[in-house]
């Protein structure tokens, strides 16, 4: 599996999948969880979970802390993941919504799009995603998934 595959299986079968309740199976790779330290030289707060998926040279982060989920990696073919997420939520989701796609407010050549999914029992799930749409000196591609609870 490409990196482009394992983020947005994470995101749209695992933490979307969650949220919903249907999440079944596994990807086939082991995680490694990450420890304080090596949290903290990514930038992070020691707060949640951070798991690391090995993939060819590097892989692909996940982290979870309360009602959001975020997925992330560098380099790699970022240049086709966001076409590949878009392809699953469609698949899986074909009610969702695509709320926004702009270019990012802080993140000088990068994109946000939001995906907006309504799930049952009242759930709904915000799936954030950034993605170079530009030359960039750092490419990466992000996924945030936000659990919500639906007001009817």
């Amino acid at each position: 599996m490409k990196h482009s595959e394992v983020a947005t299986r994470l995101a749209i079968e695992g933490a979307v999948g969650a949220i919903a309740g249907t999440v079944s199976g596994t990807l086939g790779i082991t995680p490694r969880r990450l420890g304080p330290a090596e949290k903290i030289d990514l930038g992070m707060a020691d707060m949640g979970d951070t798991l690391f998926y090995p993939v060819g040279d590097s892989g692909v982060f996940f982290h979870t802390d309360g009602a959001f989920t975020t997925i992330w990696y560098t380099g790699a073919d970022y240049d086709k993941a966001a076409d590949i997420l878009d392809r699953a939520i469609k698949q899986f989701y074909p009610d969702a919504k695509k709320a926004k796609d702009t270019p990012h407010e802080s993140e000088r050549n990068f994109t946000l799009r939001t995906y907006d999914i309504k799930l049952p029992h009242n759930h709904l799930a915000i799936v954030d995603t950034i993605f170079p749409s530009g030359r960039v000196d750092n490419p990466k591609f992000m996924i945030r998934v936000t659990a919500m609870a639906r007001q009817n």
